[in-house]
């Protein structure tokens, strides 16, 4: 299933550290959390919040006890820290991951009758201006 992404979303990839955490889908890694548990497994999916979604993950709470589980998500208010590996330095993955992002062009306007005459009297008042200054007895010097 392909996941759409909303403009406010693609403003957080963009302008958070977001896309650290975007960068390293499928990379295993550990995630702390605010209750002094944590997980590790698998990232499949970032959304512009920092939602997490992981596949063969290991959550192990406070007392040290361990449970698996096939998919889990992390809510992204209960995050306090995401490990980075090793392998993967940040600003690497920072760059990697803007350098991969789809930049949306703007929509051309249609041109109108309207937007046409007027661009065509621009261009007039313009070469008019130019050859008013080009000649030289036309100046308004006091």
């Amino acid at each position: 299933m392909e996941y759409r992404v909303s403009k406010k979303e693609q403003y957080f990839f963009h302008n958070n550290l977001v896309c650290v955490v975007k960068a390293l889908e499928g990379v295993y890694t550990t995630i702390d959390l605010r209750n002094d548990r944590y997980v590790t497994g698998k990232i499949v999916r970032v959304d512009g919040w920092m939602n997490v979604d992981m596949i063969d993950a290991v959550f192990c709470d406070n007392r040290g006890s361990y449970r698996t589980f096939s998919d889990f998500f992390v809510k992204s208010r209960s995050i306090r820290y995401v490990h980075i590996p090793k392998e993967y330095p940040a600003m690497e993955l920072i760059e990697m991951h803007l350098a991969g992002m789809k930049r949306v062009k703007p929509k051309k306007k249609p041109v109108t009758f309207k937007r046409s005459r007027a661009q065509k009297y621009q261009k007039e008042t313009l070469q008019s201006l130019a050859s008013a200054e080009a000649q030289p007895g036309t100046s308004k010097d006091p």
